[in-house]
């Protein structure tokens, strides 16, 4: 049901109208493009066909297609290869306000989720004056697919699509497009990397928050790449029985989403667990779109913010699952090959269990110390950048032993904290000042703590950070043993 309070905007392709409710109006589904179906899958989005009249946007419609589902309640009712819109979440329609503009990639591995899942609703930092708008992309195969015969990156040009209609809508919702942030956790953070290395998304934000991924690549493993995916999508056309770009065209959607599941990565060798590293469906340099080891399209005067949670690893690994110490050396083998032995003196002298170890060893691996990587490459660059490290246990966690699993600071950013049992005051404090930290950085630039201390811009002679648990701080970055061992990988 829609509010009996409606307001109407009128942007580039007609009028929308959305709903107004306890004075935040919200604009969902609208089209930032052609519906990529028949001739245009697999074709960079087009401009959306205006419309007569005024089009209701009071439902979020389709997410895109997925096979391996939300990480919060989706609230979509369908999925759909008809996917390519997004929302927007206001207090100001003012065209003259030039409010910060967020806009949230989201997470799912390139495999689920959607603009619609209620942990992103963007109400409260409507609230806070900012103008906020999540979008969908093409998932899996329907995005990310790469083939010298077809093309690649398809996902990846949504996301310019996206700022491109922000540049050209967004003052309409009372947003600045000269002062873009664009924020995404997991796959979503991945993209905000990837945008810094796509000419065409130059000029068209001005900060950028990576959460929990996106970071340099792994030190065991090769990054993805343009031949990896092309080798999927070679199973992917024997599995569908043609090669003919006119026939896959026209391949039913189911089909496609089964067959994209098949080669997504996501199934493990024997007696290992699944990482983010053996993704397939990802963006990957094709050097048009995405660009390897450089940055165009990042300017000198954008600041980066990134940072890791305590326990990443839990997200994938449940504590509900049965591991023992002959895992966690399969597991060290695998993510730290010759240096397993090492690994595994420091995991045994840590008086863990097998669990926590392989949650401390799995975290390391795919998180910390790719991102002491980054911060490494950044700080070579001589960029500026924000970097955190994000600690605070809710109640509900510690019950679950999920403890700070990856994504559980989403609803913290975004001011969505509904579950009483498993938050507390301290837990609304903290989302607080989160939503301060990031609401400043997109503001000035400069992301600040509740009392209005600015955090500490990471540099050589200054090696701070900021840490969040139940209260923030400037911690100076703390290397661990584990880290190194992995690090030294790299040399």
């Amino acid at each position: 049901m829609h509010s009996s309070i409606s307001s109407e905007v009128k942007i580039v392709q007609g009028i929308v109208r959305g709903a107004e409710e306890d004075g935040v109006c919200r604009f969902l589904g609208i089209p930032y493009a052609k519906p990529p179906v028949g001739e245009l899958r697999w074709q960079a989005p087009q401009p959306p066909e205006p419309w007569p009249g005024v089009r209701d946007a009071f439902e979020f419609g389709p997410a895109a297609v997925q096979t391996v589902g939300a990480g919060f309640n989706i609230r979509a009712s369908s999925m759909s290869e008809d996917c390519l819109t997004l929302n927007v979440w206001t207090a100001n329609l003012t065209p003259d306000a030039r409010q910060p503009v967020m806009l949230w990639i989201h997470g799912g591995g390139n495999l689920g989720g959607s603009r619609s899942e209620d942990a992103f609703d963007g109400a409260n930092l409507a609230r806070q004056g900012i103008t906020a708008v999540t979008f969908n992309y093409r998932l899996g195969a329907f995005g990310f697919l790469a083939h010298p015969d077809v093309g690649a990156n398809f996902g990846v040009l949504d996301y310019v699509a996206v700022l491109e209609w922000v540049r050209d809508n967004i003052s309409q919702f009372g947003g600045d497009p000269g002062n873009v942030t664009i924020f995404g956790e997991s796959a979503g953070a991945v993209a905000v990397r990837t945008l810094l290395s796509t000419p065409k998304a130059r000029g068209l934000f001005h900060r950028g928050i990576i959460q929990s991924a996106g970071f340099e690549q792994y030190s065991f493993a090769p990054g993805w790449s343009y031949d990896r995916a092309e080798a999927a999508a070679e199973r992917l056309f024997e599995r569908l029985g043609s090669r003919d770009l006119d026939v896959l065209r026209q391949i039913p959607t189911e089909e496609l989403r089964i067959a994209s599941h098949e080669n997504c990565g996501i199934f493990p060798p024997p007696g290992q667990v699944h990482t983010p590293a053996n993704l397939v469906w990802m963006p990957v340099p094709d050097n048009e779109i995405l660009m390897a080891g450089s940055f165009p399209g990042w300017p000198e005067d954008v600041p980066v913010m990134f940072g890791c949670l305590e326990n990443e690893a839990r997200y994938f690994i449940k504590p509900q699952g049965s591991y023992d110490w002959n895992v966690v050396r399969h597991m060290a083998t695998a993510l730290a090959g010759p240096k397993a032995d090492d690994v595994m003196a420091v995991l045994k002298g840590a008086n863990l269990s097998p669990y926590e170890a392989l949650d401390k060893l799995f975290s390391t691996v795919i998180w910390f110390e790719p991102a002491l990587a980054t911060i490494k490459r950044f700080g070579a660059l001589g960029r500026r950048f924000y970097y955190y490290h994000f600690a605070r246990v809710s109640p509900g966690a510690r019950k679950s032993q999920d403890l700070v699993k990856h994504s559980a600071e989403i609803r913290y950013v975004f001011g969505n904290l509904t579950d009483d049992q498993a938050y507390d005051e301290t837990d609304r404090v903290i989302s607080a000042g989160l939503q301060n930290a990031w609401i400043e950085f997109a503001r000035t630039g400069v992301p600040r703590s509740p009392d209005g201390s600015a955090w500490p811009a990471y540099n050589d002679q200054r090696s701070q950070i900021s840490w969040i648990e139940d209260d923030f701080q400037a911690r100076d970055l703390d290397v661990s043993e584990l880290t190194s061992i992995i690090h030294s990988l790299r040399t």
